[in-house]
């Protein structure tokens, strides 16, 4: 019995074994068949998904399914071979009685709950094929055929007509029959030898599965030896579209029944749903979620249901109970016990080989073992885009839903327990989402780093996370990570993920200062785990004067860079997070600009803002930190009608110190108004100068000088000016000199540089300037270079902090320097804080911190004094230009 044509299809001899028997009457419009399955039924491996279900209801354990790779040939078919109870001749004919089931009548057959209730689902397979045949050898033994073509359908009928003379033949077949008619579909002889076998189950082939909470249900068959085979034939454009690769991975996660039956496609048998992503926590739904009850908001529902529902019941708040016994479950109004899993994965589980591997994160909701919203894991929830929803996967087996199901089972009618379970689920998410955020159980290691200790508990899942992405593909954004030293990135990946699997706080090591050889304020160099932050960056120069300040900048770095990792893994677009990296930078480096706390700095900026005619508020600033590194106490004003600002000189130690007033009970030695003049030219002309309100400030705010800093000044006229007034000219240069004085011989005493404001000529400020590098080197008692080698002798043999009083003791006893004194040691220090204050420094008490060896001290105070030389000449050619 071979093959024969029928209109432009290919009959297969299936269709036609067997002697004809009776008939079955069947009513049918074809309008019913395209929308039904057309519609209802979202892509053909959904269709394909019915002829399985049928076999679960049956009460099979095991279920074969055989596909050619090219179903593109005319002769083409498909097959489904099921082990369940089959169906006799009332059987066939109430499968065909369209729109009646009797499973209505009996929800637990096979000691199963059924999942068909509609008497449609078989008709799901119009879209697939042109033809369907049932064979069947039922619990009497009969082995019978019907076959339905809906080709005839299509042709007796218009659209909108309903089909009532259409009838089907039942035959019975011969077992000598079989072989010939099989062996005309695809994988016949399989098929033949898995039906003489007697279609039976290997032992120990089905493996359970938990993942839904629900225990496993005792199969009661009475019959066995019963088969099913479903062919489809005839195949439709849709089904030679069919994807043997993707029915497969959506059987394996919608039919997660598949524990207790036994699914092979092409002899390969599924297996359930399994990510290969590590679990960071897990939750069973039950007691473990402390759930005592839900928050209802009537947005959440439906316009006719809230209509239905009075807002005191729509927006009251839910009681639901929980219990352990005979499984954990929660017992939802209107739905009853819901049963399964909530998982938070350690990484995404979304997107990219995630979804290759055909599984996803979301609600996984199983209605009598069967997954009913694969095309929605939100299940209709809203606002659930955060880094958390990525990681978030939840089995629950709710068969209480199984009431609102639309006949496609994929969707659902509005009904208040349907609200009741979408709380429940949201419920659920933001008890993982909270424990995502929060990471309770990171805390950070116990040795290493003291600023990561200090900080606590943070989480440090993203980071983790967004590493992993970065070396799988690509970093985001350029400057968030240092990948040097990684020649393998992809076993980088994997010691990654494996050594911050159990311990996430192996993420984060320390926080360093390191130079870096681009422009970015932080990175976390993946090699070792670390935050480095880039010591040349100008905010980090100017505000890590102290240890107290470096702290601080770190922790600022260590936010920074967590809460950008924070913010990609979040969704954020990483355009949109590189460009408020961008912006963050931006004013920081403005920040730095207008507070420099380095001298080079401030002596590069003394000159680069002097002739910047749009530059004057940032002159101001930095002659403000000029005078504080000198140790004058500075009170800016810069308002209209005040000075820029006024400082005073406190010098305990001078010979002659001022009464005390009322007003002022602890008198400064003396205080001086200042202001600051920049300018487009090398000079500043005396008209722009307005020296008679700088007097007017002077006397107003009592102070004994007032000075004026510009580039330069006029000659002639201002000179007389200013000795009428009493104003001292100074020129920026000469006031980085005295800084750069500083750095090189210690703190200059403020009784000395007194005698610089008794000065009216700026040349001869310049002169006085000049002449005091001769009289503090004279006088110099601590050079840096013994300061360096007292540090090289203590090496080893005490803290860190130092006391002044012991630098001072090893010079006179150790280094030969019999008049150091401990004043002298904490001048030089003050100045080699201007310097290089992320190397060396003194704390709140006076303390000598120094954070690296003499050798490296020496140098970076080489280097820092060539730069600020060579600063100090590039800018002196530009404003001369």
């Amino acid at each position: 019995m071979g093959k024969k044509k029928s209109g432009n299809t290919t009959v297969v001899a299936v269709e036609a074994v067997g002697r004809a028997t009776t008939e079955i009457p069947v009513e049918i419009s074809t309008r019913f068949l395209e929308h039904f399955s057309e519609q209802l039924y979202s892509s053909p491996q959904k269709a394909f998904e019915e002829l399985i279900s049928n076999g679960w209801d049956a009460g099979a354990d095991y279920v074969e399914i055989r596909i050619p790779a090219d179903l593109s040939a005319a002769d083409a078919t498909m097959a489904v071979l099921d082990n369940g109870s089959s169906m006799d001749e009332q059987g066939l004919r109430d499968l065909w009685h369209i729109a009646f089931s009797p499973k209505r009548d009996r929800p637990e057959q096979h000691g199963r709950r059924v999942v068909g209730k509609f008497g449609i689902g078989k008709l799901a397979t119009y879209v697939l094929a042109s033809r369907l045949t049932y064979i069947c050898k039922a619990a009497d033994g009969i082995i019978r055929r019907v076959t339905m073509d809906y080709g005839q359908v299509d042709r007796t009928a218009a659209a909108d007509k309903l089909i009532s003379e259409l009838t089907l033949d039942l035959y019975e077949v011969r077992e000598s029959e079989l072989e010939t008619a099989i062996g005309s579909v695809a994988y016949g002889p399989d098929l033949l030898k898995i039906i003489a076998e007697g279609v039976q189950l290997d032992p120990g082939a089905a493996v359970a599965d938990d993942d839904f909470g629900a225990p496993a249900s005792i199969l009661k068959r009475q019959s066995r030896g019963t088969w099913t085979l479903v062919i489809l034939s005839g195949l439709k454009p849709t089904g030679r579209e069919l994807k043997v690769g993707v029915l497969r991975r959506m059987l394996e996660a919608a039919l997660p029944l598949s524990s207790e039956m036994v699914i092979r496609i092409n002899g390969e048998a599924l297996n359930s749903t399994k990510l290969a992503a590590g679990v960071a926590r897990e939750w069973s739904i039950g007691p473990d979620l402390k759930l005592d009850e839900l928050n209802l908001d009537n947005a959440d529902e439906s316009d006719d249901v809230a209509a239905a529902t009075t807002s005191t019941q729509a927006d009251s708040t839910v009681k639901v109970i929980s219990g352990l016994s005979p499984h954990p479950y929660i017992d939802l109004p209107g739905i009853g016990r819901v049963t399964g899993r909530i998982r938070l994965y350690d990484e995404k589980i979304s997107g990219g080989k995630a979804e290759d591997r055909g599984v996803s994160n979301g609600f996984f909701v199983n209605v009598l073992g069967r997954v009913v919203n694969q095309s929605d894991p939100s299940f209709g929830a809203e606002n659930l885009s955060h880094a958390a929803w990525a990681r978030f996967r939840m089995t629950v087996r709710a068969d209480g839903l199984n009431p609102y199901l639309n006949t496609n089972r994929e969707q659902f009618r509005e009904q208040r327990a349907l609200h009741i379970f979408r709380a429940f689920l949201r419920k659920a998410f933001n008890i993982a989402r909270s424990a995502y955020d929060s990471d309770s159980n990171a805390e950070m290691p116990d040795g290493g780093d003291v600023l990561v200790r200090s900080l606590g508990v943070v989480s440090l899942a993203p980071l983790r996370s967004a590493v992993s992405e970065a070396l799988r593909t690509q970093p985001p954004i350029p400057g968030l990570f240092d990948e040097t030293g990684i020649s393998d990135r992809e076993q980088k990946r994997e010691d990654w993920r494996k050594n911050t699997a159990d311990h996430i706080q192996n993420a984060l090591g320390k926080v360093k200062y390191e130079r870096s050889d681009d422009d970015s304020f932080v990175r976390f160099r993946i090699q070792d785990s670390t935050i480095v932050v880039n010591r040349d960056h100008p905010f980090v120069a100017e505000h890590t004067r102290t240890k107290a300040e470096k702290e601080l900048v770190r922790t600022i770095a260590m936010v920074n860079l967590l809460t950008d990792v924070y913010a990609l893994e979040s969704g954020i677009d990483p355009a949109k997070v590189e460009s408020m990296r961008d912006y963050r930078d931006q004013l920081m480096r403005f920040r730095a600009l207008q507070r420099r706390q380095s001298g080079t700095h401030i002596a590069k900026l003394l000159l680069g803002t002097q002739h910047k005619s749009g530059a004057s508020k940032e002159l101001e600033t930095v002659v403000a930190d000029a005078l504080r590194y000198l140790g004058f106490s500075v009170k800016e004003l810069a308002k209209p009608g005040q000075p820029e600002g006024i400082a005073s000189a406190y010098a305990f130690s001078a010979p002659q110190q001022p009464e005390p007033t009322d007003e002022e009970p602890e008198p400064p030695l003396y205080k001086f108004t200042y202001d600051a003049k920049s300018s487009k030219h090398l000079t500043a002309k005396t008209g722009n100068i307005s020296l008679d309100g700088v007097q007017e400030h002077r006397k107003r705010y009592g102070a004994q000088y007032a000075l004026v800093v510009a580039p330069g000044f006029e000659e002639g006229a201002l000179t007389v000016r200013c000795e009428q007034v009493g104003v001292t000219p100074m020129r920026a240069a000469d006031l980085g000199k005295l800084l750069e004085y500083t750095v090189t011989y210690g703190a200059i005493s403020l009784d000395v540089l007194e005698a610089m404001f008794k000065l009216r000529d700026p040349k001869a400020v310049t002169a006085w300037v000049e002449a005091l590098e001769g009289k503090l080197k004279s006088k110099r008692k601590l050079t840096i270079d013994v300061f360096l080698k007292a540090l090289e002798h203590l090496r080893g043999k005490v803290p860190d902090a130092l006391q002044a009083s012991l630098v001072s003791y090893t010079c006179r006893s150790q280094l030969g320097v019999p008049t150091v004194r401990d004043e002298d040691v904490i001048r030089l220090v003050r100045g080699l804080q201007i310097l290089i204050p992320d190397l060396v420094g003194l704390d709140d008490n006076e303390r000598i911190i120094v954070n690296a060896s003499a050798e490296r001290v020496a140098a970076a105070v080489e280097k820092q004094l060539d730069n600020l030389h060579a600063e100090v000449d590039a800018d002196a050619v530009l404003g001369d230009a």
